[in-house]
């Protein structure tokens, strides 16, 4: 029985070893991990690391982060499959919400009408966005 249990010590001890010394810079021969020689081909390669999505919260952030990405510096949305470049007239102050939301800012077109948009969050985030009215009525589908 002691001859087991002194073969399991040692077999256990053998492969710690083993296991240890394939951790990079831990195999007793140095405290400190060694510098990685780089060939030709491997010292011109560069890492990217993934940058972090940020999302805007509420509504004015996400129409800053839209305007600001737009070429004209205008909020567009789509009405019967004709692109609306929007600004802005009104947006309403928004508290600290948890659950889900209908937003409404009024916008001004380049046609002269406003237009208000509706917006959809959840958690503070906008989930989506459409046209609620069109000079204080509804829009009509053509």
């Amino acid at each position: 029985m002691n001859i087991r249990i002194l073969f399991a010590v040692a077999a256990t001890s053998l492969v710690t070893h083993i296991a240890f010394a394939q951790m990079g810079g831990y195999s007793g021969t140095s405290n400190q991990p060694q510098p990685r020689q780089l060939s030709g081909d491997q010292s011109q390669k560069t890492s990217t690391t993934k940058a972090k999505t940020t999302y805007p919260e509420g509504v004015k952030g996400y129409l800053d982060q839209q305007m600001a990405m737009s070429k004209d510096k205008k909020f567009h949305v789509s009405l019967n499959g004709k692109d609306l470049a929007l600004t802005p007239i009104t947006i309403p102050n928004e508290g600290k919400s948890s659950g889900k939301a209908t937003v409404p800012v009024n916008m001004k077109g380049a046609d002269g009408k406003t237009y208000e948009i509706d917006f959809k969050t959840s958690n503070g985030q906008v989930t989506g966005a459409g046209v609620g009215k069109i000079n204080g009525k509804a829009p009509s589908s053509q």
